[in-house]
C-alpha cells in the first residue's frame, strides 16, 4: 500500500559530536555514530513516518539495512526547514550505526525508504539517492585516571564532615569524554578515592580562605603521576582530580596549556550537582573536566564569556559559538541509555564551546579537532617507564606481624573563573624518561613536586619521591639565566652535595597557565625529576636567585616490620603499619594497589604522615584480587614492602 502523502528527503548527516552537512569533520572509527536523515511532507495529508536505510562498505560486502530509532512528524502544510530539525533530535530520522559498520573505510549510504509508522506502506519522496559517501578514520584512544580526592572540614564548635566525590560524578564525565571527545576509546587507568594531603580542615571562611585549592591538589595529582609511571605506568596518561563542592567549590585549573604534547600536565576539577542554569542531568563534573583536561591537550580560553582571550585571534566562530550560523556545524550528543542520557541535538549558534565560560558547552569543530590532532601526537610517545628487569619482588606481609622481605631502593588555564575570582598560575617542568649520566652530576633519581608564587617569590617543596624512572628527559644541570620566560624570575632545584663537591643546578622550565589578570599573583607548580649525584645533602628551591624553600632528608627510613588490621570502617580495608621504631618527621609513605596480580602497580596515597593505610574495598569490583603495597621514604632512598592482598567481595 502507497501512502498518499508524499515526502522530500533534504539532507543526510552522519554525525558523532559535531559535524556540518559537508561531513568536513573526519569520522572517528569505532565510535558511536548516527545517521541523521532530515525529511519533509510536500503532498498529501500529515503522517508520522519511520525509515530504513541500506547502508554499504565496499562492493564486495552484503548490504545492511537499519530502521531509525524515532519517528517524525510531516506535513506538507507545515514544513519544517533543515536548520530547526538538525537543533532537535526529535524531528529528524535517526538511525545509529552498527559498530562494525564504523570500521576504518568507506561507509556508502545507499537508499532511505520512508513508510507510515501508524498504517504502514510505503511513503514515495524526492531526494538524492544514493546518499553520502563517509570515511571513518582510525585515532588514539584517550588514556586517563580520574581520582576522587576526599577531604574533612571541621569548622570551630562543628563536627567534622567528610566530602567525597559521588559515583555519578565519575561515570559522567568517563560517558562524556566517550561521547564528546574524538576517540572512540577511552582507557580509564583504575580509579580512586584519595585523601588530599594539603588541607586547613579548621578554616571558619571557605570562600575567602578555602581549604585548599587546585594547586593544591595538582601538586598531589603530580606526585602521584610520577610515582605511577616510575612503577611503569603508560606516559600518555592524563590525570584529573575531582573535588566534591558540599564543602566549599573549588575552582577548577590545570597545571599549564602545554603547546607540544605533554602528559605530565595534570588538572583538578570541581563536581557536584550544581545547575549552573543550563545542566539539569544531575552532574556538571561531565563538561566542567572535559574543560579542564582540554587545557592539558593545549587547548585555551577563546574569551568570550570572561575566561582569558588567549585564543580569540584564532577561535572561528563568533561569541565562542559551535557554528557561526544554523546552516554550518551542530553537536550532537548521542546519548548514554545507562546514565539515562538521551540522544540528543546542540544547536550551533545556541551552544558554546566547552573552552570558553559560557552556558551549554559541547566541544565545537576547532576544539574537537584540535584535541584528535594532540591525541595523534601524543600517541607516538613512548608507552611508559619500566622498572629496570631483574628488581626483586617483596614477600607478601600477613596480617599478623612477621619478618619482611622488602626492596630497598636508593635514590640519593590559570584556574577557571566561574565562581569568587582566585590567582592561580602554575609552573610545571616535564618529568623525565631515565637517568642521566651527563646531565651534571648524574645518580640516582628523585621527583620534586612544589609550589612557587613568581609574584612574591615564594615557594614551598611539597613531595620529594625516589623513582626508578621516568616520563621525559631529566632536568638538565647548568646555569639559571639572570631571568626566565617573559623576563620574571627564574626557578631552579638546587642539589646540595656534602663533602664540599658544589652543587648541581637544575634551572625549571616555568610553564603558565593562561595569562593571569594584571595585578594578580602569579602561582604555580614545580614538578621535575632530577638526578641527585653520588653524595646528596639536600635540594633547596631557587626563585629569582634566592632560596625560598630546603629538603633535607632523614636518616633512610625503617624496614616494615609487620602490618596488623585495624577498625577502618564499613566497606574499608586498614592496616596499621609497624616500623619497629616511629617514623622521623621527615618520613613519608606511599601506598600504591595491584589489580592484576602485581603487573601494574597504581599509587593511591603520597605524602602520608600516619603510618596507617586505608583501602576503600567499594572502588573494586566484586571478585577483584587487590594487593597492597608500601613505600616508606626520606626523600632520597626508600623501602618498598608488598603487604597481604584482599578479595573484594
Amino acid at each position: 500500500m502507497v501512502s498518499p502523502t508524499r515526502a522530500l528527503l533534504e539532507g543526510t548527516e552522519v554525525t558523532q559530536s559535531i559535524q556540518n552537512l559537508q561531513h568536513d569533520v573526519p569520522l572517528i572509527a569505532g565510535k558511536a555514530t548516527v545517521i541523521r536523515s532530515y525529511v519533509n511532507g510536500v503532498e498529501g495529508p500529515a503522517a508520522s513516518v519511520i525509515g530504513t536505510l541500506t547502508l554499504l562498505r565496499s562492493p564486495t560486502d552484503p548490504p545492511v539495512t537499519i530502521t531509525s530509532v524515532n519517528s517524525v512528524t510531516i506535513d506538507a502544510n507545515a514544513q519544517i526547514d533543515v536548520p530547526t530539525r538538525r537543533a532537535n533530535a526529535s524531528l529528524s530520522l535517526n538511525f545509529i550505526v552498527p559498530a562494525a559498520l564504523t570500521a576504518a573505510g568507506a561507509l556508502h549510504v545507499q537508499r532511505l525508504t520512508i513508510a507510515d509508522a501508524v498504517v504502514g506502506g510505503g511513503i514515495p519522496f524526492d531526494g538524492p539517492t544514493p546518499g553520502p559517501t563517509v570515511w571513518f578514520h582510525d585515532s588514539p584512544p584517550l588514556r586517563v585516571r580520574i581520582l576522587g580526592l576526599r577531604y574533612t572540614l571541621t569548622p570551630p564548635g562543628k563536627p567534622p564532615a567528610t566530602y567525597t566525590p559521588r559515583d555519578i560524578d565519575y561515570n559522567f564525565l568517563i560517558s562524556w569524554l566517550k561521547r564528546a571527545y574524538p576517540v572512540a576509546e577511552v582507557i580509564e587507568a583504575p580509579h580512586a578515592v584519595i585523601d588530599v594531603t594539603t588541607i586547613n580542615a579548621t578554616t571558619t571562611d571557605v570562600e575567602n580562605n578555602p581549604p585548599f585549592q587546585c594547586t593544591d591538589t595538582n601538586a598531589q595529582l603530580a606526585a602521584i603521576r610520577a610515582l605511577d609511571i616510575s612503577a611503569g605506568g603508560d606516559r600518555r596518561t592524563h590525570y584529573i582530580g575531582q573535588v566534591a563542592d558540599g564543602g566549599f567549590f573549588m575552582r577548577g585549573c590545570a597545571s599549564g596549556v602545554p603547546a607540544s604534547p605533554d602528559p605530565t600536565t595534570v588538572a583538578s576539577s570541581p563536581c557536584g550537582a550544581a545547575t549552573w542554569g543550563w545542566d539539569f542531568d544531575g552532574s556538571y563534573a561531565d563538561w566542567y573536566g572535559g574543560h579542564e583536561l582540554g587545557h592539558t591537550y593545549g587547548r585555551k580560553h577563546p574569551g568570550f564569556c570572561g575566561e582569558s582571550q588567549d585564543d580569540l585571534q584564532n577561535f572561528p566562530f563568533p561569541n565562542g559559538q559551535l557554528a557561526d550560523t544554523p546552516n554550518s556545524f551542530c553537536g550532537f550528543d548521542v546519548g548514554d541509555p545507562q546514565l539515562n542520557l538521551p540522544m540528543t541535538a546542540r544547536p550551533g549558534v545556541m551552544w558554546h564551546d566547552v573552552m570558553t565560560y559560557c552556558n551549554f558547552q559541547w566541544p565545537c569543530s576547532y576544539t574537537y579537532e584540535g584535541i584528535r590532532q594532540r591525541l595523534v601526537d601524543e600517541d607516538t610517545l613512548t608507552t611508559g617507564a619500566p622498572a629496570p628487569p631483574g628488581m626483586p619482588v617483596a614477600a607478601p606481609i600477613l596480617a599478623a606481624p612477621r619478618e619482611l622481605r622488602v626492596t630497598t631502593v636508593s635514590s640519593g588555564g590559570r584556574s577557571d573563573e566561574r565562581f569568587p575570582k582566585l590567582s592561580v598560575t602554575r609552573v610545571a617542568n616535564a618529568l623525565v624518561a631515565a637517568a642521566l649520566a651527563a646531565a651534571g652530576g648524574g645518580g640516582p633519581l628523585i621527583s620534586v613536586v612544589g609550589t612557587v608564587d613568581l609574584t612574591t617569590r615564594h615557594g614551598t617543596i611539597r613531595y620529594v619521591n625516589p623513582v626508578q624512572a621516568a616520563a621525559e628527559q631529566p632536568a638538565q644541570a647548568g646555569q639559571a639565566d639572570d631571568a626566565g620566560p617573559d623576563g620574571k624570575a627564574p626557578v631552579v632545584l638546587r642539589v646540595q652535595q656534602a663533602g664540599g663537591v658544589p652543587p648541581i643546578d637544575f634551572p625549571v622550565t616555568v610553564k603558565l597557565t593562561s595569562d593571569p589578570e594584571p595585578g594578580q599573583e602569579r602561582t604555580g607548580l614545580v614538578d621535575a625529576v632530577v638526578p641527585i649525584g653520588t653524595n646528596p645533602a639536600s635540594v633547596e628551591l631557587l626563585v629569582g636567585g634566592q632560596v625560598v624553600d630546603t629538603f633535607r632528608p632523614e636518616d633512610p627510613p625503617p624496614a616494615l616490620q609487620g602490618a596488623r588490621h585495624s577498625t577502618a570502617g564499613e566497606g574499608k580495608f586498614g592496616l596499621d603499619l609497624d616500623f619497629g621504631a616511629p617514623p622521623m618527621a621527615g618520613h613519608t609513605f606511599a601506598t600504591q594497589v595491584s589489580t592484576d596480580g602485581g603487573r601494574n602497580w597504581h599509587t593511591i596515597g603520597v605524602g602520608l604522615k600516619d603510618p596507617a593505610i586505608t583501602v576503600d574495598r567499594t572502588q573494586y569490583p566484586a571478585g577483584t584480587e587487590v594487593q597492597v603495597r608500601v613505600i616508606s621514604t626520606n626523600g632520597f632512598t626508600s623501602t618498598t614492602s608488598d603487604i597481604e592482598s584482599f578479595r573484594v567481595n
